[in-house]
């Protein structure tokens, strides 16, 4: 396996983790945050920040710097159609990382600020609009990884030699 080859399927893999939980969120835990008292919400919320706090940081940059490499090692073919698949997986990644970054962390920092025992009166129009940025990165986050699975389709395959092919068998 080429480091190419290694770097796409990385990519993959990451990005579809990404995908992958984004797209539960939208299942299942999406629809039940609309049903929460403004208790559970906020204990909820809080218990989640914590652990995807630690790890989305370092997903999020072994995605990237993955899809750039792989990109870097495309670049004399920058007009193929893998290149192009890859590229706009890379917009979704970062656009989605964007989105994060200026739209769910501030209202996460809106909702840490809130009390228990005097909720603001908007209090569910901020978990409408937090749960709207899930939903579109969720989108973007699918999007992209469709588009990398599509560019695996259009990946350059070098021929097997008569040396690994007999190592094969």
């Amino acid at each position: 396996m080429n480091v190419s080859t290694l770097l796409r399927y990385c990519g993959l893999l990451l990005v579809g983790m990404m995908a992958g939980s984004s797209f539960a969120f939208v299942l299942g835990m999406g629809p039940a945050m609309e049903q929460l008292s403004i208790t559970s919400y906020m204990e909820f919320h809080r218990s989640m920040e914590t652990p995807f706090n630690i790890f989305s940081p370092l997903i999020y940059l072994l995605a990237i710097a993955t899809l750039v490499a792989s990109l870097y090692q495309l670049r004399q073919s920058w007009k193929s159609m893998e290149f192009l698949l890859i590229a706009f997986a890379l917009l979704c990644v970062v656009d989605e990382l964007l989105m994060t970054r200026f739209g769910n962390l501030p209202l996460n920092h809106v909702i840490s600020q809130w009390d228990l025992i005097a909720p603001p009166p908007d209090w569910v129009e901020i978990r409408s609009q937090w749960l709207r940025f899930m939903y579109i990165r969720s989108a973007l986050l699918v999007s992209g990884f469709a588009l990398l699975l599509a560019s695996t389709f259009f990946m350059k395959r070098s021929p097997v030699s008569r040396q690994d092919a007999f190592a094969v068998a």
